[in-house]
């Protein structure tokens, strides 16, 4: 990824279910000020990013981390400490997981998967409005 604004949130969780909630409230509370930014959306990918952590990485936790709006657009990382990257799995229409990365694909086009010196950050982009 580019360029991305001043943090505006940085916060380590333990891989609790608890924390889901937790890191989608601070996600949300950090794009308050910022009107152009679609929180639900925000909500929504955060969840999905920090479940798919608190589900495939284990004990190890995860970090949050949300970006100030730059150059028409926010960026949110989801680290965490498995080496394992996401995978696409099939699902049956009922079937209520396993459609995280389809959401990403729908609403944060670009979404990227990087290796860091502890695991993996999940890093998304979302279009800020004017």
């Amino acid at each position: 990824m580019d360029q991305c604004g001043y943090v505006l949130a940085v916060e380590r969780y333990p891989c609790t279910a608890v924390a889901v909630s937790e890191a989608r409230a601070i996600a949300v509370r950090a794009y308050a000020p910022f009107p152009s930014v679609d929180h639900e959306t925000v909500r929504l990918l955060v969840s999905e990013t920090a479940t798919n952590a608190v589900l495939h990485a284990g004990s190890g936790g995860f970090d949050l981390i949300c970006h100030a709006p730059h150059g028409g657009s926010v960026q949110v990382e989801v680290h965490d400490r498995s080496e394992t990257l996401p995978e696409r799995r099939r699902h049956g229409v009922w079937d209520q997981c396993g459609r995280g990365l389809e959401l990403l694909d729908l609403l944060a086009p670009g979404w990227s998967v990087v290796r860091t010196m502890r695991g993996k950050g999940l890093i998304f982009r979302l279009a800020v409005g004017p």
